[in-house]
């Protein structure tokens, strides 16, 4: 798994090491051990501690049980850094359920209903009618889904989602606007609860999860009764503050309900891109955080006990939770060198609700 994470090939690591790449296929078969001087070796051109390499072996994510989304970017590389990005965060959600009470997972399996009729169900089940979501992140972490970041060099893939013993798991690219992400994790929590049973693998699949998240985030009534008579760029700009999203997703949605001619969806397109609004959101909103992150990194810090203690447990670089909360956890990263200087003990934590 560490040599996945660094997104290496057999045969690159094992130049790094001075050995034949049989052997390293060897180490990982479990055909025979490296001896303690390879473990030091293999600890640092990977950057894990050496005690990692001393845990049992965990069940990995198989990659058909994952939904990537941008499919056609990744490379095997990236694919496996993320699946093993994946493993990780099984880990430290472990970690996290040992020492804290979080919510349970209530995810609906809604495999046999159209996108949209799962999306308006679902609200209804959520009791949220057909009011704009405040706050998206934090509904899922209360609905029991664990929200994580991808690292540096999973960028490439804007999000995944899975399964893992009946608990589901976000993946963010965190380098997104926050109308991006919010669109992204609405697109995962379609995976999960149409496909939970299912590869979501395919066009299909994913036309589906974006079918989904239109309905969760912009329900055809709520758009239908914020109409407008003329969807201009500055409209699209003022009216998709209403359910936090891009501009290029609520021309979507105007054009698919009918609410805008085919030739004025493409017009708007057209500018669109020549404003550079598909890459860079105009009058972009704050990123959505993790509620529960924050919660149990800031409860760390009141024990002293640094981030680094954190990952010293889970036999973890530190650098590899600092990737898992990047962008959606504030204290993961401001004050770091503060927590640092603290020392603590383990102590069995809670989420005070």
């Amino acid at each position: 798994m560490a040599r996945q994470r660094r997104a290496l090939t057999k045969k690159s690591l094992a130049s790094a090491l001075s050995v034949a790449p049989r052997a390293v296929t060897g180490w990982e078969a479990d055909e025979y051990p490296p001896d303690p001087e390879k473990v030091a070796a293999i600890s640092r051109v990977l950057g894990f501690p050496t005690s990692f390499f001393e845990l049992d072996d965990t069940s990995k994510t198989p990659e058909g049980a994952v939904s990537f989304r941008s499919l056609t970017k990744k490379t095997a590389g990236q694919r496996d850094a993320a699946l093993s990005m994946c493993d990780i965060a099984k880990d430290v959600t472990d970690w996290i359920n040992d020492r804290f009470d979080v919510p349970k997972p209530v995810l609906p399996d809604m495999r046999d209903e159209a996108p949209y009729i799962a999306a308006s169900l679902l609200r209804q089940e959520w009791g949220l009618g057909n009011k704009p979501i405040k706050n998206l992140l934090h509904l899922l972490e209360a609905k029991g889904v664990r929200v994580f970041s991808l690292a540096e060099n999973c960028r490439e893939i804007d999000a995944c989602s899975f399964w893992s013993n009946n608990v589901p798991f976000v993946l963010l690219n965190t380098d997104m606007s926050s109308e991006r992400m919010r669109f992204d994790m609405a697109h995962e929590l379609g995976h999960l609860v149409l496909h939970k049973h299912a590869a979501p693998m395919g066009r299909l699949a994913e036309n589906e999860a974006n079918a989904f998240a239109s309905e969760l985030l912009m329900p055809e009534q709520s758009v239908r009764a914020n109409r407008a008579s003329n969807w201009s760029i500055p409209v699209l700009v003022q009216r998709k503050k209403i359910w936090n999203v891009s501009v290029s997703a609520l021309a979507y949605r105007v054009h698919q309900l009918g609410l805008m001619s085919e030739w004025h969806f493409k017009s708007l397109n057209i500018e669109m891109r020549r404003r550079g609004y598909k890459t860079s959101e105009p009058e972009s909103s704050p990123r959505e955080q993790s509620k529960v992150l924050e919660i149990v990194l800031q409860r760390l810090r009141e024990l002293g006990m640094p981030l680094k203690f954190a990952a010293n447990q889970m036999a973890l670089p530190e650098s590899e939770l600092r990737g898992l909360f990047y962008g959606i956890a504030k204290v993961a990263v401001e004050g770091m060198a503060d927590l640092e200087q603290q020392r603590g003990s383990s102590a069995h934590l809670r989420i005070i609700k």
